[in-house]
């Protein structure tokens, strides 16, 4: 297998972001995340506030977790 055809598939370790947002939001959609049993990771704030504020901050999760991440984040839209 060359490398190009390696690289053009997804491994289950590969980490993507799932969503950008407000760093306390970032932490409560990380929890429940782990709380779900979906590995998740916050990143870090900027160094300058002011790019915080306006990019958020990224959750992170695996790219084989992704869909069953971003299905639990869907269903919190919906009202109860």
């Amino acid at each position: 297998m060359d490398r190009d055809s390696r690289n053009s598939k997804t491994h289950p370790k590969d980490i993507v972001e799932l969503t950008r947002v407000q760093p306390i939001e970032a932490e409560v959609i990380a929890a429940r995340l782990r709380a779900s049993g979906i590995a998740a990771t916050v990143g870090a704030d900027s160094v300058y506030p002011s790019v915080t504020v306006a990019d958020g901050v990224p959750v992170f999760v695996s790219a084989e977790d992704a869909p069953r991440a971003l299905e639990l984040l869907e269903g919190d839209d919906q009202p109860h």
